[in-house]
């Protein structure tokens, strides 16, 4: 650390000394070299620390994209993740190489996520839109790097509380960003009646209502399990004034399967975290997040929308594509019809870039039975690894921060067999950002354990 703000000094008082020699004839040269020293530093910071990188990237998807290009016809969107994504897999690249202070860099989620996505590319083959294909498969391409370099980077329990703070931030974020949409429709009260009619017109430049919504099933429960977790009562806070605000904006999205799912991971939460000690802080935000809901004109509406689900077209719809992405796995039950492409093979109408809805059946219309069993394996090792975490876990904060992300997973996988959520390039990102957080966290926290002695050694040793 030392060393880098020696290299600032230096840098800076080189930069003071050109923008004095050029000052006198050209403003544009002094901010040109400002600019370009800052720029290197940053880098040079990054390089250094870059578990930073990981946070820019995170906040990056909240800026949604910058523009679209047209290549063959087909219209992709430019994301700013997707211009910050170089850097991040080159520093990646670069550490691995030259690092050697750390021996295990890889991990079994990532064997199968490679395995999946080596899989996946024979969706080029068979696929009628290529570039759907490689737009999708990029998505599970970009969860292995983030998984890796969450994995690999974060290296101790301070940068673990870190990043679950940068999460929750984020969805903080994500929750004003859908209150300004309201606003902009018209103020509260005209946005929430525009919501009343059409809940997609809450839409960000990368995703809709539904979508949306899985974010929040995914860091609720993870937030509510941090609020357990920390000791600081000005934390605690903090964190509950953000569940509040991501429970409120859950509920603009109208998202029945959103709802749904965050109900079963809450109460898969409960079932291990509800305890003398834990009762009070828990039922004082379940009394705010209540009254919210309750306060929310939009939660009678969406009450509704779930007890008349059977009734709704979407339910029809999705029934008649169920039916058809059947038809196509029994037609190609190796290689499926290609990765995003199921709505080119449907005899019900649809459109072209139409998921399944549901994790199972769509991947194994989309890859055959192998690449489906091999994603579901790997979604399963995950609920595994985290159950066998938490037994071995021997501190009990520690074991309320796994069940609550426990918690989440539940949630998600609820979840994806409602929407496809996995398919999403940006909660892909967060999702698996997650979990190699959390795989990190479980392995400090077994190293902790080990180096502290037992109440039998410490009562020898006295």
């Amino acid at each position: 650390m030392l060393s880098v703000l020696k290299d600032f000094k230096f840098l800076f008082l080189l930069e003071l000394l050109l923008i004095i020699a050029f000052i006198a004839s050209d403003y544009t040269a002094p901010l040109i070299i400002f600019g370009a020293i800052v720029f290197i530093l940053s880098l040079k910071f990054l390089y250094e620390h870059p578990v930073y990188i990981l946070y820019l990237l995170l906040f990056s998807i909240l800026a949604g994209s910058i523009g679209e290009v047209k290549i063959g016809g087909k219209i992709p969107q430019i994301l700013f993740v997707d211009i910050f994504f170089p850097f991040i897999f080159l520093v990646l690249i670069l550490r691995t190489l030259f690092d050697s202070d750390r021996k295990k860099n890889w991990h079994l989620f990532s064997t199968l996520l490679l395995i999946f996505l080596v899989w996946g590319l024979l969706s080029f083959l068979v696929a009628v839109d290529k570039l759907r294909t490689l737009l999708i498969w990029k998505s599970y391409f970009y969860g292995l790097i983030f998984f890796l370099f969450t994995y690999r980077f974060t290296r101790s329990l301070s940068d673990i509380k870190t990043t679950i703070r940068m999460l929750i931030l984020f969805g903080v974020v994500l929750s004003l960003i859908e209150f300004s949409i309201i606003i902009e429709l018209g103020g509260l009260t005209r946005g929430i009646v525009g919501l009343f009619f059409k809940k997609n017109l809450l839409a960000t430049s990368w995703g809709k209502s539904n979508y949306l919504a899985t974010f929040y099933v995914l860091l609720i429960p993870l937030t509510i399990g941090y609020f357990l977790f920390v000791k600081s009562l000005n934390e605690k806070i903090l964190v509950a004034i953000s569940v509040i605000i991501m429970f409120s904006a859950i509920v603009f999205t109208l998202s029945r399967g959103g709802m749904l799912a965050l109900a079963v991971a809450i109460v898969f939460l409960l079932a291990r975290v509800l305890k003398p000690k834990t009762f009070l802080p828990i039922l004082f935000t379940i009394i705010f997040v209540v009254l919210i809901l309750l306060l929310n004109p939009l939660t009678y509406v969406l009450i509704d929308r779930i007890a008349t689900f059977e009734q709704s077209f979407s339910y029809y719809t999705r029934l008649n594509f169920y039916k058809d992405v059947w038809q196509m796995f029994l037609d190609n039950p190796i290689i499926g019809v290609g990765i995003g492409n199921l709505g080119y093979h449907a005899k019900f109408i649809i459109l072209d870039h139409a998921s399944a809805h549901n994790i199972v059946l769509g991947l194994l219309g989309e890859t055959g039975i192998p690449g489906a069993l091999v994603f579901i394996s790997l979604l399963i090792s995950v609920f595994v690894y985290f159950i066998k975490s938490y037994r071995r876990e021997n501190i009990d904060s520690n074991k309320i921060l796994l069940w609550s992300f426990l918690s989440s997973i539940v949630g998600v996988y609820v979840h994806s067999l409602m929407e496809p959520n996995f398919e999403g390039f940006q909660f892909s990102i967060v999702f698996w950002t997650s979990v190699g957080l959390m795989v990190r966290f479980t392995e400090i926290s077994k190293i902790s354990n080990s180096e502290t002695p037992s109440y039998n050694e410490q009562s020898v040793k006295t």
